[in-house]
């Protein structure tokens, strides 16, 4: 849609000065020192609505590929989950006004009713419905007298997630601002990767930045490389090295992925391996030909290469122990975990059956609307991470994305997810269908497999409505039907170093 520019009248400067205001006081959380004086308030909002200000003038594709970059970059290592979430609430914010001050909403509901029907977005109104529904259901989770802090928690995924769709699918007016928009998070998310592998080499001494896992005989206490938007980028790579037409250009796609390979290998996190490993999956089942052959050799290069590197790697000061020896180890304890919760025992490993146990019969309680964002459950503290006690305390995280939007939103709540997910797939597949085998159609089917991928890892980790990979899920949907609804270029297999 092409921006409308005309001066913001006095009601779009008076909500940009609410919404500076807000954004002000909501980024003092960002501070790991409080505002202990109103000085130091005082001297912090002229700052930060400044800066809100700057913003909001600026082009919104700028604020939002800030956001984005924000998301999936190393900064918010250093940050808690409330931070990275408040800040990205700020950016997006910012992104919002500037859209709406710059192009005005009349003229985006002028252009939406007027525009050919082809053209629109299949998405956005489902997305919507589900992002209105979500605040219908934190509203009356304040009814029921939820905490606030868990309901605006709640709340602002399910917005984040339908915001960021919204903005790409709004502001990718070019085949300039589509391939800007995956340079950045490609790039932004390879240096997340080589940080998280650095910081990797470092081990105990990296600090708390990354999560740390000790086992095996040797006792070696190893740092986790967990990055969920790896196996977004592996997907991608691996779809895009079929195409590669030049020695040049499978250097650098094997230059990205080898990192990313050893990160989604090195986080120890059985949930990523499937998740990669189905993503994968659908990657074949989604290429054809001789597409599908070379996907599948690159794919056996990376397995094998992941083996070998693996049995020789020692980790201990005994070097007794291989890597290898460490993922059988994690390989072999989660089947134990699944026995051990078929069989019903009660522990800190079965705690993903008894979220099911427990939390089920209270989906049946309150069947329709469920218990309302930020809503809680009660579980025994053994089977909580740093509980700080062993009898029953009420516990918010749920790791089954499903049964979590089951009882909080109800049933009508997972029935509109289903949906939504439901229409994207009718819908790319669709179109998918009808691309010719070029870069684009690569880029789309290692989105779209991605994706898959993230549905199975929902089952253990909410990733998909969940901050901060909410976000870029929801900038994968958009992309994709940004990339199958942009006319073709004059020569369809394109260099992809042009492209990408």
């Amino acid at each position: 849609m092409e921006a409308v520019a005309h001066k913001p009248g006095h009601l779009t400067m008076g909500f940009l000065g609410l919404a500076a205001a807000l954004s002000a006081v909501s980024l003092v959380a960002v501070n790991d020192r409080p505002a202990d004086s109103g000085y130091a308030l005082v001297c912090l909002v002229p700052l930060v609505v400044g800066v809100f200000s700057f913003l909001a003038c600026t082009r919104p594709l700028v604020t939002l590929l800030l956001a984005l970059i924000f998301i999936t970059s190393p900064i918010r290592l250093a940050l808690s989950l409330t931070q990275s979430a408040t800040v990205s609430a700020f950016l997006l914010g910012a992104c919002v006004v500037g859209f709406g001050a710059r192009s005005g909403w009349r003229s985006l509901l002028r252009d939406s009713i007027l525009r050919d029907p082809t053209l629109r977005d299949p998405m956005i109104a489902p997305i919507g419905i589900f992002a209105a529904y979500g605040i219908a259901s934190a509203a009356y989770g304040l009814w029921l007298g939820n905490p606030l802090s868990y309901i605006m928690g709640d709340c602002f995924q399910a917005l984040e997630f339908a915001a960021v769709y919204f903005l790409v699918a709004q502001l990718l007016a070019s085949e300039a601002d589509v391939r800007l928009l995956l340079r950045s998070l490609l790039i932004s998310m390879l240096i997340m990767v080589g940080a998280q592998l650095a910081l990797f080499v470092l081990g105990p001494a990296a600090g708390s930045l990354l999560p740390s896992w000790v086992g095996g005989s040797a006792a070696e206490e190893l740092v986790r490389t967990i990055d969920i938007d790896a196996t977004i980028l592996f997907t991608v790579l691996i779809n895009l090295y079929p195409l590669a037409r030049s020695r040049r250009q499978r250097y650098w796609i094997w230059a990205a992925l080898i990192p990313t390979v050893a990160n989604i290998a090195l986080s120890l996190s059985r949930g990523l391996w499937v998740c990669t490993l189905v993503a994968g999956i659908a990657s074949l089942v989604l290429q054809g030909g001789k597409t599908r052959a070379r996907l599948l050799r690159a794919s056996a290069y990376v397995g094998i290469c992941v083996v070998l590197l693996a049995a020789g790697w020692k980790i201990g000061s005994g070097g007794g122990d291989s890597l290898m020896d460490v993922f059988q180890e994690r390989i072999f304890h989660g089947v134990d975990q699944i026995e051990e919760g078929f069989a019903g025992t009660e522990s800190m490993a079965t705690r993903r059956f008894l979220e099911m146990a427990i939390v089920e019969p209270q989906v049946l309680d309150r069947p329709w609307f469920g218990h309302g964002l930020g809503a809680s459950y009660i579980i025994a503290g053994f089977a909580v991470l740093d509980a700080g006690t062993t009898g029953l305390i009420d516990h918010h995280f749920m790791h089954n994305l499903y049964l979590a939007t089951a009882f909080r939103m109800g049933l009508v709540g997972l029935a509109l997810l289903l949906w939504v997910l439901t229409r994207y797939f009718r819908q790319i597949l669709k179109a998918y269908k009808k691309m010719p085998p070029d870069f684009r159609k690569a880029i789309v089917a290692g989105l779209l497999a991605s994706i898959v991928g993230q549905l199975f890892l929902s089952i253990t980790e909410p990733t998909l409505v969940d901050h901060p990979t909410c976000a870029l899920i929801a900038a994968a949907m958009a992309v994709s039907f940004r990339l199958v609804r942009t006319p073709q270029p004059n020569n369809p297999r394109m260099d992809l170093s042009h492209g990408v």
